[in-house]
């Protein structure tokens, strides 16, 4: 594995430093001296579509949508409940519509593709951040974004609480994604389930807590955060029947796998730079890797993390926390600049 990530590596940080590249060119930082203006590249959008619905649907409601940059565009679902939003890109994504009875529901997206917005996915991205109000999460979506892993874990917990209500609509809980699952809302699979509980939530301070009850009131399920979820294997590659989407990670060059090898790996590389924290940088993607690294001696321990660099670059520090990697580090030539490479791993 050492030798895979190694290799992969080297690709990665000039994949990152390619991105730095054009925004030094497009900042005058770099290449031939252009004092004519000329056209900023265009900004690589991300393009998610889904649908809002609590068994009915929520229609001419706002969708907004906020990037990892804290930049937000909204959009009007339709009659169906059906919303389609152009981002401009820097995963993962944040989301939110508030229906006609004055509740908010939220939803996530790892990359462009389908991001359903409903109470399921409201109870998973509650669980996957930590139980603190979403408001807040979005508000500081920036630096509160729970990684793609986190809220697939919170999936699989939202589906073992509900499993018995899932089978009974003809939707398989082991394998179903809530967010990205194909679905009308139609009292038929997934807007079944839907139509078969009420969602509500009590905040108090930076924490708060859920209740799941029947159309009539009843407790239908008793919320339990750590119920086992083996046999739950959820996945960003699609759902049960109906597919799923989701599976391609949104980069401007280029896009990882749609349809990847189930248990193999994509990388999203993720470059920011200090004091420029509004300037778009491209992201890249690794397709088809074997594994992730093992841990920090893995991920930072190796001569090749400082054998990529060209001149005038070096690393400040290294960290891997499963199942993200950081590299920050500093070019000197032909200016100063600090900047910060994060790498996420993303099981397919």
């Amino acid at each position: 594995m050492l030798k895979i990530w190694n290799s992969t590596r080297r690709l990665a940080l000039a994949s990152g430093l390619a991105g730095l590249t054009v925004l030094l060119a497009a900042c005058g930082g770099g290449g031939d001296d252009d004092t004519t203006g000329g056209t900023p590249p265009p900004v690589a959008k991300a393009e998610i579509t889904g649908v809002a619905a609590v068994g009915a649907a929520i229609p001419n409601a706002t969708v907004t949508g906020i990037n990892v940059r804290g930049e937000t565009v909204t959009a009007t679902t339709g009659a169906d409940g059906s919303f389609s939003l152009s981002l401009n890109e820097g995963a993962p994504y944040g989301l939110k519509v508030t229906d006609a009875a004055g509740a908010t529901w939220y939803s996530y997206a790892q990359a462009a593709g389908r991001a359903n917005l409903t109470p399921l996915t409201t109870l998973a991205l509650s669980q996957a951040a930590g139980n603190r109000p979403l408001a807040d999460v979005l508000t500081a979506w920036a630096s509160s974004a729970p990684t793609p892993e986190q809220v697939l874990a919170a999936a699989a917990t939202v589906n073992a609480n509900l499993a018995d209500v899932m089978r009974g609509a003809g939707v398989d809980p082991a394998a179903t994604n809530i967010f990205t699952q194909t679905f009308s809302a139609n009292s038929q699979g997934l807007d079944a389930v839907l139509d078969a509980m009420r969602v509500s939530f009590s905040c108090s301070g930076n924490s708060c807590t859920q209740a799941i009850t029947s159309p009539g009131g009843g407790v239908l399920v008793t919320w339990n955060a750590n119920i086992s979820t083996i046999g739950f294997t959820v996945s960003w590659s699609g759902g049960a029947t109906g597919g799923g989407g989701g599976g391609q990670i949104d980069v401007s060059l280029g896009a990882c796998a749609p349809n990847p090898t189930p248990g193999t790996y994509s990388m999203i590389v993720q470059t920011t730079v200090a004091g420029l924290a509004g300037v778009p940088i491209p992201e890249v993607c690794i397709n088809g890797l074997p594994g992730k690294p093992s841990g920090q001696s893995d991920f930072c321990g190796s001569s090749d993390v400082n054998g990529a660099l060209p001149p005038g670059v070096s690393i400040v520090s290294c960290s891997f926390v499963d199942p993200v990697g950081t590299i920050s580090a500093r070019i000197t030539s032909p200016i100063t600049l600090d900047y910060t490479i994060k790498y996420t791993f993303v099981q397919r």
